[in-house]
C-alpha cells in the first residue's frame, strides 16, 4: 500500500511491515507501527541535502542514528526528541571533526574538536564555542591551557609557544591581562603586570646572563632612565707598577642617578690589554701582519696592540725570601711620582698563569684581580740609541757616557746574552739581554692599556655600555737577578677615577 502522511510518502507492507525504498523526496523507508515510523528507517527530507538513518520512536528520530549531508558532512551519534543530543560525532566538509557532547544540535558540554589545519581543542562548549577549562593546541606547536569565554582566552590560563616561549598569569580577550609570569625562549624571565599583551606597569625582569632590573615598565619598555649608565673604575683609571708586578682591576656598574646598580648581576665584561708604547727608549717593530687590524684596538692614549693578560700563581719554592733591604720603609705618595725600589723585600717570582679575561658582575661589580701583563712573544725589541743601562739612580745619571768598545759594559752584556732559543724567541739585543728567565716570564717596561668591554650576549635589551681604558705604566726593574723586586704593598701610583 502506499499512504502520505502529509507531504510524505511511505510504503509498507501491513503483512511484514518491511519496507520498500521510494524514490520520491520527503519519504520514508522503513518500520512503522499504526502508520507512523518506529524502529529503524531511513528519511529523506524535502530538502535532499539532509537525509537521516537510525532510530525512530512515535515518528520522531530519538535513540542512535546518523543525519548524512550532500556535502560529505554527516553526524552519528544520539538523537533526544528529534534533535541531537547528547553524544555524537560531527564531521564537516571542510574536514574538522567534533567528538564530544552536543544540545540541541549545538556544540555544548565538553568534546574534542579537530581541526584540519593542525589545531585541536579539548574542553568546554557552550553553543559552539570555546567557554570554561579547556586546552588548544595551534598545530604549530603552541599550546593554551586554561579559562576561555567566548571563544577567547580569558581567565588564568598557561601558554606554551614553538619557541620555548611561555605565559601564566591573567588573561583578557584572548591577551595576557594582570599579573603573571612570562619565560623567554633564551631564558630570561619577567614577572609583573601586563596590560592587554604588552609589560606595563611594575614588574621584574631577570636576563638570562642574571642581570636583573626591578621597577616600571611602560609601553612594553624599560624607560631610557632606568638602565646601566655607565662603567667606572673604582679607585684609579691610571696604574703603575714594576715589571712581573701584579695589580687589581676593579670595575662598577652605575645608574643614571650615579649610584651602583646592585642588581646588575651576570653581565659579562672582557679585559683586553694593549701595548701602547716600551718605555726606557726601547723601540718595537711591527711587521704588517702583526698590525692587524683584528690585533690592535683604539683608545684615547693611542692605538693599542693586543696581548693577553695573567694571573700570579705562587709555585713551590717561589715567593720565599732570600734577601732584605730596608733604607726607607715609607712607599712614595705622591701619584705623579714613580715607585722606588727602597724598603721592599727581594723574592723569586712567582710564574703568570693563564686567567680568564672575562668575568661576569656581582652587585653590580666586576674584578680581577693579582693579575699581571706576561711577556709578549710578538714584539721585536732593539737596542736604543740613548740609553741602554738599568740603573736609573742619580750616581748613574751623573756618570760620563759609556764607551762601546772593547770591555765597555755593554761589550760585557752582550757577552752575557742569554741561549739561543730564548734569543730567537724574544730577539733580544743590548741592555735587554741580561734580563734572566723570571724577567722574561712578563711584559717589559712601557705603557700599556687594559680595555674593559661589555660583552654580553645575548645582551640587555640590546644595549651594552661603553667600554673603559686603564692605564698601565711598567717600570723598568733597576737590579736583574733570580731575585726579584716585589713590594709587600704593592707600590703603585694611581690617578684617582673622575
Amino acid at each position: 500500500l502506499l499512504f502520505w502522511l502529509g507531504n510524505e510518502a511511505v510504503v509498507s507492507t501491513q503483512s511484514t511491515g518491511k519496507v520498500e525504498k521510494s524514490q520520491k523526496p520527503g519519504s520514508y523507508t522503513g518500520q512503522t507501527v499504526n502508520q507512523v515510523r518506529q524502529g529503524e528507517g531511513r528519511y529523506t527530507y524535502h530538502n535532499t541535502f539532509f537525509e537521516y538513518e537510525g532510530s525512530w520512536v512515535e515518528g520522531v528520530k530519538h535513540g542512535k542514528g546518523t543525519l548524512r549531508m550532500r556535502d560529505g558532512g554527516f553526524y552519528k551519534g544520539d538523537f533526544y526528541n528529534g534533535e541531537i543530543t547528547g553524544k555524537g560525532e560531527r564531521h564537516w566538509a571542510s574536514g574538522n571533526v567534533y567528538t564530544g557532547e552536543f544540545e540541541n544540535g549545538e556544540l555544548n558540554g565538553f568534546g574534542q574538536m579537530k581541526y584540519a589545519d593542525g589545531r585541536r581543542y579539548d574542553g568546554n562548549w557552550l553553543d559552539n564555542k570555546y567557554e570554561g577549562q579547556g586546552t588548544l593546541h595551534s598545530g604549530e606547536g603552541d599550546i593554551f591551557t586554561g579559562h576561555f569565554h567566548l571563544h577567547r582566552r580569558h581567565g588564568d590560563g598557561e601558554q606554551v609557544w614553538a619557541d620555548g616561549t611561555q605565559y601564566d598569569g591573567g588573561w583578557v580577550n584572548d591577551k595576557p591581562h594582570g599579573h603573571g609570569v612570562m619565560g623567554f625562549a633564551d631564558g630570561s624571565v619577567y614577572e609583573g603586570q601586563f596590560y592587554h599583551g604588552i609589560k606595563q606597569g611594575q614588574g621584574t625582569y631577570t636576563h638570562v646572563t642574571g642581570i636583573t632590573y626591578n621597577g616600571l615598565w611602560v609601553q612594553d619598555e624599560i624607560p631610557p632612565e632606568e638602565f646601566a649608565k655607565n662603567l667606572v673604575f673604582v679607585g684609579a683609571t691610571e696604574v703603575e707598577v714594576y715589571q712581573g708586578q701584579s695589580f687589581s682591576i676593579e670595575v662598577a656598574v652605575l645608574h643614571s642617578n650615579g649610584e651602583v646598580m646592585e642588581g646588575d648581576t651576570g653581565r659579562a665584561l672582557e679585559a683586553t690589554v694593549g701595548l701602547l708604547a716600551p718605555r726606557d727608549g726601547t723601540k718595537v717593530k711591527e711587521t704588517a701582519s702583526e698590525m692587524a687590524a683584528d690585533e690592535t684596538f683604539d683608545t684615547p692614549h693611542g692605538t693599542a696592540k693586543c696581548l693577553r693578560l695573567a694571573e700570579v700563581v705562587k709555585e713551590e719554592g717561589e715567593g720565599d725570601e732570600v734577601e732584605q733591604e730596608v733604607q726607607d720603609p715609607t712607599p712614595p705618595t705622591n701619584q705623579k711620582e714613580r715607585p722606588i725600589s727602597r724598603g721592599y723585600d727581594y723574592i723569586r717570582l712567582p710564574s703568570p698563569q693563564p686567567t680568564s679575561t672575562t668575568q661576569a658582575t656581582q652587585c653590580g661589580h666586576a674584578s680581577w684581580t693579582n693579575v699581571v701583563i706576561p711577556g709578549h712573544e710578538m714584539l721585536e725589541v732593539v737596542e736604543s740609541e740613548e740609553d741602554d743601562v738599568e740603573a736609573v739612580d742619580e750616581a748613574a745619571a751623573k756618570a760620563k757616557p759609556k764607551k762601546k768598545g772593547k770591555g765597555s759594559p755593554a761589550a760585557a752584556r752582550k757577552e752575557r746574552s742569554t741561549t739561543p732559543d730564548e734569543r730567537d724567541r724574544w730577539k733580544i739585543t743590548g741592555a735587554r739581554a741580561e734580563r734572566d728567565k723570571d724577567l722574561l716570564k712578563f711584559a717589559a717596561a712601557g705603557t700599556y692599556v687594559i680595555k674593559i668591554t661589555d660583552v654580553t650576549e645575548p645582551s640587555f635589551f640590546g644595549k651594552l655600555l661603553d667600554p673603559l681604558f686603564l692605564k698601565v705604566t711598567i717600570l723598568r726593574v733597576k737590579k736583574s737577578s733570580t731575585k726579584y723586586l716585589v713590594a709587600k704593598s704593592p707600590p703603585m701610583s694611581r690617578k684617582a677615577a673622575g
